[in-house]
This record gives structure tokens, sequence and C-alpha cells, in this order.
């Protein structure tokens, strides 16, 4: 089974002050979750080694030196983001395979549809992949593991979704009903909340940093396909690496 753990990066509610929204995160086999989460534990015992209790990885916090993260210098904030994000990116697929749908303010028309379109777009990409490893033999299917502070955005949306399908088509390759944690339950959230700040930061400040050693993540056909486990919504042309191909 895939466990897709997603989060949010911005605001639905909060575009006086962004202009992008993104829901994403990563979808990690069952087997792998250990083995992640002790690579994240050993980071923290690296950087924190007095420290035994779980400290939460959160990418904007570690970035502007909020809470714990304050005893760090920005040098090694910036060294932890990226043993962080090299992580991700090592895990590679089969293992851990990223999605992300983010919005531009050109298509928004209120917050529960900025909910509704990003997740009905997320749900689909992981049925999609879901379906193709189903004809490459490996009939996996899905769950859908969501941070518990966004819960009632989510509950109704993906029963309506897996009764009456989204626009694309139906999602039954996607199991039972999300299941909602807190980050201090699962260091899987910690990574979907990495996955989502550097897509955001991609967009909403058009830095690439962080976006460019996790691309190479996002769900695709084949080695050498475009990256399907990501999209963008905007009205305007755009040639991101999201909707160049398309």
């Amino acid at each position: 089974m895939y466990l897709l753990y997603l989060d949010e990066s911005g605001d639905p509610n909060g575009w006086d002050t962004q202009n992008n929204f993104v829901l994403g995160g990563v979808a990690v086999h069952e087997g792998q979750i250990y083995g992640l989460a002790k690579q994240l534990d050993d980071i923290q015992t690296s950087f924190f080694p007095g420290i035994s209790v779980p400290i939460i990885f959160h990418a904007t916090d570690i970035a502007a030196g909020k809470n714990k993260f304050r005893l760090l210098s920005p040098e090694d904030r910036g060294r932890l983001l990226d043993a962080i994000y090299q992580i991700i990116a090592r895990a590679g697929f089969p293992n851990l395979i990223a999605f992300a749908t983010a919005i531009d303010i050109s298509c928004v028309n209120s917050p529960d549809q900025v909910i509704h379109d990003t997740f009905q777009d997320v749900c689909q990409r992981f049925n999609t992949f879901l379906m193709r490893q189903y004809k490459h033999g490996h009939p996996d299917k899905g769950l859908l593991i969501i941070d518990r502070a966004h819960q009632e955005r989510y509950r109704q949306l993906i029963t309506d979704f897996r009764r009456s399908g989204t626009q694309f088509g139906y999602v039954h390759n996607i199991v039972d009903i999300p299941y909602f944690a807190s980050r201090h339950d699962t260091r899987m959230l910690q990574i979907a909340d990495f996955c989502t700040h550097a897509v955001f930061r991609r967009y909403e400040k058009s830095d690439p940093e962080y976006f460019s050693k996790i691309l190479v993540c996002f769900d695709k056909r084949g080695p050498r396909m475009p990256p399907d486990g990501l999209k963008h919504i905007i009205r305007d042309s755009c040639s991101c690496e999201a909707c160049h191909w398309r």
C-alpha cells in the first residue's frame, strides 16, 4: 500500500498577501516509512545532540529561525534544510513519489473552490499512479494521511469523490476515508511539508532552490517523461516545469 501524506503551503483565505496556494505531499510505500523516519531522527541527533524528544521539522520555521531552530546559526539552518531535501531526493521511485497542485490567484473564486480543485487534482493524480502500478503488476492501493489541522476541509470531499467521482473519473484505488494525523505523530507529514514548501517557493517567490532538488521525485510515466505528478492551475500561458509540456 502507498500512503499519500498531504499538507498545504499558503492559505486558501490569504489572497491579500499571496498569489499561490499549494496542496501536495509524498506517497510512501508502507515498507519505507520506518527507514525514512529513522533518517530524520538521525538528522535531529546530528543537529540537536542533547535533545531526545522528537523535534518537529517545519521548513518555514527552519528557514526563519523560529522555535527550537533559533538555536541554530543561519548556516546550520541552511545545512539542515539541505540535509532533509537530500533525503527526499535520494528516496526515489518507487519508494517515494511526490505530488503537488499549485493554483494561481487568476483561477481563484473562493476558498472552498481552491480546496476542492487542488484536492480533486491531487487525488486524481495519485489514483492514476496507482492504476499505472496495477498495469505493471503491482496491485497496490492508496490511503490518504492529512494534517489534522485541516481535516474539516477534506473529510467530506474525499467521501464525495469516492462516491460520485471527480471531474476526471473515479478514484477507486484510494481506499477508505482519509486519516488525519498531527505532524507530531509522523515524520512523513513533515516530509510532505518540505515538498509543498519547495513548490510554494517556486511559484510564489520564483525561488527554485529546493524545488529543483525534488523535481525528480514527482510522478512520471517514465524516466524521460514529464512530471505528471505536478500541476499548475493558472489562467495565463506559463512555461514552468508543470506547464510547458502540456
